[in-house]
C-alpha cells in the first residue's frame, strides 16, 4: 500500500519465497514507482524485469553515489548511538538562496533517478533548488540493527522516522558542506516531498516542525490512518465497469467456501490455478491482487498508443455469457497467474517467509509497520456494501502473521488512534502544503480530498492547497515520466508549481 500500499504485482517480477500481502506490496512499489520515472520503452522494460534503472544522461558527477549521514538509532531512547543512512544530492539547478526539497524515500530503498526525474526534480530546476533524498530507517542499505528479527525492528516507528527528517535538517549544512562543498545559505526554505507514505511522511513533518520545514509537497497522502480499510475496494468497485459481476462471483464463492465441502472448494482452487493453497483464507486473499494493482496503479493508454486500456482489458474476461461470472473470474486469474509466472505458494501463503531475519527485505519493514502503527488491512467491507473481494478477507486474517514474523508480542492490533489523534486523521493542523490526489486512487480515501468539505476546510484562506485528478490513480503526479502530459497531470503540474512558488514567497 500503502501499498501499501497496494502496488503493481501485474509487473511480471518473481516471488522468490513466500511473504504476507504487505510485504509483496511494499517490493512491487519500488519497482512501479522506477517504472514511472522511465521515459522511453525500452528502460521501461528492463525496470519491469527486475532490473537496476541505468544511469541517465543527466546523472552527472556523483549524482549515483550515495554519502552516509551519521542518524541517531532512537531519538527518544537511551540507544544515542548512530547508524549509517544513505542521502543522495543534486544541486545542479542550486542557487545560494533557493529552496531545499527534502524526499525521504518512505517504504522503498532511495534511488538517485529520482534526482533527475519526476516532480520534486522538476520543482528543484524551476525554483533554483537543490533537491535531496534521505533513505528511510530500515529500507534499502539504511539499517540501525544487524538482522530483521522482531526484537531489533522496535526503533522502526513513526516518530523515529520523523526525527530522523528533523535531525538531517539541523545537520544539514555541515553536512552537505562536507559532501559536495556548497553552502546551503540559512535563507534557504526547506520543503519536505513524497509519495504515498511519504507523502503522509511530509505532511506530519511539516506539522510537527514548522520552524525547520517551510512548506510541503505530498501527493497521494494517507493522512488518516485506517486499520479495516474496507473503503479500498469502494474506490476499486467504482472504477470497474464490471464490479457486478465480480461481486457475483465472490458472492457464490464465499457460499462454496462456506459450505465446507471439501472436493467442490478443490475444484476451485484448481479452476484458478491456487490448487497448492491450503489454507481456504489465503486462496480467497488471493484473489485481490490483480483487481487492486490495476486500479490503483491505473493509467489511460497514451494518445496514439496501441497499449490496451487495463481496465478495459481486465474487465473483458466478463464478456463471456456462457460462463458464470466465478468462472470467468477463474480463467481471469488462472491467466493472471500463469502469465506472470507466480508460485501461489511462494506468493500467497501467509506465515512462510516468517523465520527469514536477513537484512534487505523492504517489504518485512513495511508489514512490520502494518502490524505496529498502520494497519490498513484491506478487507471485505460490512453488509450492506458490494464486496469484490471475499468475506474471509478480514483484518484478522491479515493480521494473522504478524506474531509469526516478529514474536508473540506484536499482535497485529496497530496504535493507529494514537496516530491519528497526534496528527489530526483528516484534518491535521497543518498549513503550506499542497496536497495532491488522483480520485482513482484507493488510498484517496484515507486522504484530505475524500469530502469536498475536508478540502475546503484545509485550502481556506490559502492555508493549503488541495489538487485533484479524476481521471488518475496513485502517485501518477510525483513518479509519473515526464513524457505524460494527458489525463489532467499536465495541468496539475502547473498547479503545483503555481502553489510552491506562492508558499516560497511568503516567510
Amino acid at each position: 500500500m500503502w501499498g501499501a500500499l497496494a502496488l503493481c504485482l501485474a509487473c511480471g517480477v518473481s516471488r522468490s519465497r513466500a511473504e504476507p500481502l504487505a510485504v509483496r506490496q511494499a517490493q512491487m512499489q519500488r519497482i512501479w514507482k522506477e517504472y514511472l520515472l522511465a521515459d522511453d520503452r525500452s528502460t521501461q522494460h528492463e525496470l519491469l524485469a527486475n532490473k537496476p534503472l541505468q544511469p541517465g544522461a543527466q546523472q552527472r558527477r556523483s549524482l549515483n553515489t550515495p554519502f552516509l549521514f551519521d542518524q541517531i538509532i532512537d531519538h527518544t531512547g537511551p540507544n544515542q548511538t548512530t547508524f549509517q543512512q544513505r542521502v543522495f544530492i543534486n544541486e545542479n539547478h542550486y542557487v545560494p538562496g533557493g529552496p531545499v526539497y527534502l524526499f525521504n524515500s518512505g517504504e522503498t530503498p532511495a534511488s538517485p533517478s529520482y534526482l533527475s526525474a519526476g516532480e520534486p526534480y522538476t520543482l528543484a530546476k524551476a525554483t533554483n533548488g537543490m533537491l535531496i533524498i534521505m533513505e528511510h530507517r530500515y529500507y534499502g542499505s539504511s539499517y540501525p540493527v544487524s538482522d530483521m528479527s522482531g526484537p531489533n525492528m522496535k526503533y522502526l516507528t513513526v516518530n523515529n522516522s520523523l526525527e530522523d527528517i528533523s535531525y538531517f535538517i539541523r545537520s544539514a549544512r555541515a553536512f552537505v558542506k562536507d559532501a559536495i562543498g556548497v553552502d546551503i545559505t540559512p535563507n534557504s526554505k526547506w520543503i519536505a516531498t513524497g509519495g504515498s507514505y511519504s507523502a503522509t511522511l511530509a505532511v506530519w513533518a511539516r506539522q510537527k516542525y514548522p520552524e525547520l520545514i517551510h512548506a510541503a509537497y505530498a501527493s497521494s497522502a494517507p493522512v488518516l490512518v485506517e486499520p479495516e480499510f474496507y473503503q479500498y475496494d469502494q474506490v476499486v468497485g467504482r472504477a470497474l465497469p464490471c464490479a457486478q459481476s465480480i461481486a457475483d462471483a465472490i458472492t457464490v464463492l464465499d457460499a462454496i467456501l462456506d459450505s465446507q465441502n471439501r472436493p467442490l472448494i478443490d475444484r476451485w482452487k484448481r479452476a484458478f490455478g491456487l490448487q497448492d493453497l491450503k489454507d481456504d483464507a489465503d486462496f480467497a486473499g488471493a484473489l485481490t491482487d490483480h483487481l487492486s494493482s490495476t486500479v490503483q496503479y491505473y493509467m489511460p493508454s497514451a494518445k496514439g498508443s496501441d497499449s490496451p486500456d487495463a481496465i478495459a482489458q481486465l474487465c473483458s474476461w466478463f464478456d463471456n455469457t456462457r460462463n458464470i461470472p466465478l468462472q470467468n473470474m477463474a480463467d481471469m486469474t488462472a491467466a493472471y497467474i500463469r502469465d506472470n509466472r507466480i508460485n501461489p505458494v511462494a506468493a500467497y501463503s501467509s506465515n512462510a517467509g516468517a523465520t527469514n531475519h536477513a537484512l534487505h527485505q523492504d517489504g518485512r519493514a513495511w508489514f512490520y509497520q502494518t502490524c505496529t502503527e498502520f494497519g490498513f488491512w484491506q478487507s471485505a467491507p460490512p453488509p450492506p456494501l458490494r464486496r469484490l473481494r471475499s468475506k474471509y478477507v478480514t483484518s484478522e486474517w491479515q493480521s494473522r502473521p504478524c506474531q509469526a514474523f516478529f514474536g508473540s508480542e506484536i499482535t497485529g492490533k496497530p496504535n493507529s488512534q494514537s496516530i491519528n489523534e497526534q496528527f489530526g486523521g483528516l484534518s491535521p493542523n497543518v498549513s503550506r502544503v499542497v496536497f495532491v490526489n488522483g480520485l482513482h486512487d484507493p488510498w484517496s480515501e484515507l486522504s484530505v480530498a475524500v469530502d469536498a468539505n475536508i478540502s475546503k476546510k484545509m485550502s481556506e484562506a490559502g492555508k493549503n492547497v488541495v489538487i485533484t485528478m479524476p481521471q488518475a490513480s496513485h502517485v501518477v503526479d510525483f513518479y509519473f515520466a515526464n513524457s505524460r502530459t494527458d489525463f489532467g497531470v499536465d495541468i496539475a503540474r502547473k498547479n503545483i508549481l503555481a502553489a510552491v512558488e506562492l508558499f516560497l514567497s511568503q516567510d
